[in-house]
């Protein structure tokens, strides 16, 4: 199934499991949508998504 075009909403993402699902969808080709509390650790996870 192809993977590219798709989009993914990921609280949480900042940390632990939110931050490993957005880095694995990121790799697969997924566009995500990224949410958090924390703005520097959520910066670094959207860095490793680009």
């Amino acid at each position: 199934m192809a993977e590219q075009g798709k989009v993914v909403v990921i609280t949480g993402a900042s940390s632990g499991v939110g931050r490993a699902c957005a880095l694995r969808f990121a790799s697969r080709g997924w566009s995500v949508v990224l949410a958090a509390r924390r703005a520097a650790e959520l910066a670094e996870v959207a860095a490793g998504c680009r």
